[in-house]
């Protein structure tokens, strides 16, 4: 469980339980500390957590956590709403990332908790990395037998933008068991947004079909990564939306384990990251390139400045709910 300070402050880790998972929530990030599954050769924890609040920040993993106030990139760290310009913090080249330095995955949140469920809330002041109005985040994990269901509610007092989304890693077959290769996955998508410098989306939408982004059917992560693409020299493996069919994202299953992960969600695009730069020691040793993988539901990167993209705007005075669902089996 994660331990330390930072800034002074100590996080702080609470279980939810059913027959079937144990989660461990943190009130730093809202973010998932741990997921164990309940197999029947025992619990196998397939979520990668810090224990150290300190050595999490430094691996910048965003390791679990409720990211935001937009996920992804915003390319240039800028955009304009409403027929003003805004300029954001920039903390990925040029870009802004993740809502910039210092993020909601760097934030202390209020927590209460209840018999199946923990609720997180924290407000990010007007202005804070560029972004306008004070809006108010509240993050409820609900947990149901096998599924954890994470809801994401926000309100701000000036239109600005919005899209959260939680940075899971996850090793199917085991945290520390070696890298996420193997394990298997199914996108319910036959379409992607290609990226050009910076990892920017480039505004056109390309057919999955004869591609290494084809995973409309079950595929190793790592059958195709070392293909001969642009694109994937361009990440170093993938780092990409998929442009989702509905609300079941993808279904991922460990090869050796046989664990069996279902992502839904409301939102229209998912990340798959491929952790190709994970660093850092994590509860289950040290992490390295590649040793879990991310699942991101979000709305497309940099979709405020693209034509033709949804943008995720929020308007003064209106509460806005997303949803992201994990089901193991």
């Amino acid at each position: 469980m994660m331990n330390g300070t930072y800034c002074g402050r100590n996080a702080s880790v609470t279980e939810l339980k059913s027959q079937k998972l144990r989660v461990g929530l943190t009130d730093f990030g809202a973010g998932i500390n741990y997921i164990s599954v309940n197999t029947p050769s025992g619990w196998v924890q397939v979520c990668l957590g810090f224990d150290d609040i300190a050595e999490y920040v430094a691996s910048g993993t965003y390791s679990g956590a409720t990211v935001g106030r937009v996920a992804n990139r915003i390319g240039g760290a800028r955009f304009v709403l409403g027929g003003r310009k805004y300029s954001l913090s920039q903390n990925d080249g040029g870009n802004c990332l993740h809502g910039g330095e210092y993020g909601f995955d760097k934030k202390f949140f209020a927590a209460q908790s209840f018999d199946s469920a923990v609720e997180f809330v924290c407000t990010s002041a007007d202005g804070e990395m560029g972004f306008p109005g004070n809006l108010t985040l509240r993050v409820r994990y609900e947990l149901d037998g096998g599924a954890l269901t994470v809801r994401y509610t926000a309100w701000s007092d000036k239109d600005t933008l919005w899209a959260p989304t939680c940075h899971a890693y996850f090793n199917l077959n085991g945290a520390g068991s070696g890298d996420c290769l193997g394990n298997m996955l199914k996108i319910n998508a036959d379409s992607y947004t290609p990226i050009g410098d910076g990892l920017v989306p480039t505004g056109k939408v390309a057919p999955v079909a004869g591609t290494p982004f084809d995973f409309t059917s079950f595929s190793p992560i790592g059958a195709r990564i070392g293909a001969e693409d642009g694109q994937l020299k361009l990440a170093g493996g993938y780092d990409h939306n998929f442009v989702l069919r509905g609300g079941h994202a993808a279904t991922a299953r460990g090869d050796k384990s046989g664990i069996v992960l279902d992502v839904y969600t409301d939102m229209p695009g998912l990340q798959l990251y491929s952790g190709n730069f994970l660093k850092g020691r994590a509860a289950c040793g040290e992490l390295f390139p590649r040793s879990g993988f991310a699942l991101e539901p979000q709305y497309f990167p940099n979709a405020v400045n693209t034509p033709g993209f949804d943008a995720p705007v929020l308007r003064a005075g209106e509460q806005k709910t997303h949803y992201i669902r994990y089901i193991f089996g």
